[in-house]
């Protein structure tokens, strides 16, 4: 008698599982959803109407909002990144990626499920957040294709830094430690021209700053909205030609993680 031996299910087929998967756990918990929907939206408000506030009133009031709403997105996007490790790190310790590898799944399926999820929560947010930021006195000064655009490389950024928190929270395996590295990634989203310029830094932390992925991203984002910053003479070329910069470093940032992630999310052990 000839035993059958099941097929492996097709990758697009398993990372829409584990992609359903991850969505249903937002279903079935709420709450867990509008936390993550408010804390972004929250941090709209802050920078929207706090700081935006500073110079309510104004000639340079709706500038400064058009100045600082794309930083703030790209800000929250990146931020993003932790909550994927942490979820990432949360599945292996609690032993439901055993599970996984033990079902004929290609090795990809789970972290690309995981890392296309992230992306649709984190879209969300980012919607929610520019609803606010267009309440706030944000305006748009773009055709649709530029607005296209843009939305695209924010979600692709997104979806980029979620293969890197997934890196991360399969790499640190200790949940303390995973934790305190999460004022690193802040700090070091910090170091770029979200808020300020980065002419007005210090030569050492303007070339952080201009070669930041976050910086490009940002400056691509104001350039496609309507409101591009000027360069500043002798700026490095991500802050020269951000929008070329933006996807080629998502191409570095997805050909350096994804590897990594597939490797270390199916091979860990408890």
């Amino acid at each position: 008698m000839t035993t059958l031996t099941p097929r492996p299910p097709a990758p697009a087929a398993a990372i829409r599982t584990t992609f359903v998967r991850i969505l249903l756990s937002y279903k079935h918990s709420p709450g867990l959803l509008a936390v993550t929907l408010a804390a972004p939206a929250g941090m709209m408000l802050l920078f929207g109407f706090v700081f935006g506030g500073a110079l309510a009133g104004t000639a340079e009031a709706a500038a400064y909002r058009s100045y600082l709403t794309p930083g703030v997105l790209v800000l929250v996007a990146a931020m993003g990144l932790a909550a994927t490790a942490a979820t990432a790190n949360a599945d292996l310790s609690s032993g439901l990626t055993d599970r996984f590898r033990a079902l004929p799944l290609p090795a990809i399926s789970v972290p690309a499920g995981l890392a296309l999820a992230e992306t649709v929560t984190g879209g969300l947010a980012l919607l929610l957040m520019s609803g606010i930021g267009l309440l706030s006195g944000w305006r748009i000064d773009a055709g649709p294709a530029d607005i296209a655009e843009a939305v695209a490389l924010l979600l692709v950024f997104r979806f980029a830094l979620g293969w890197a928190g997934i890196c991360l929270g399969a790499t640190i395996r200790d949940e303390q430690m995973l934790q305190q590295v999460a004022p690193l990634i802040f700090g070091t989203i910090m170091f770029s021209n979200i808020f300020v310029p980065t002419e007005s830094m210090p030569s050492a932390l303007r070339a952080i700053a201009e070669w930041n992925p976050v910086s490009a991203v940002v400056a691509a984002l104001r350039e496609l909205f309507g409101a591009p910053g000027v360069a500043a003479e002798g700026a490095a070329w991500p802050l020269r030609e951000p929008v070329a910069a933006s996807w080629v470093w998502i191409a570095v940032m997805l050909l350096a993680t994804v590897p990594v992630a597939v490797r270390n999310y199916g091979s860990a052990r408890n």
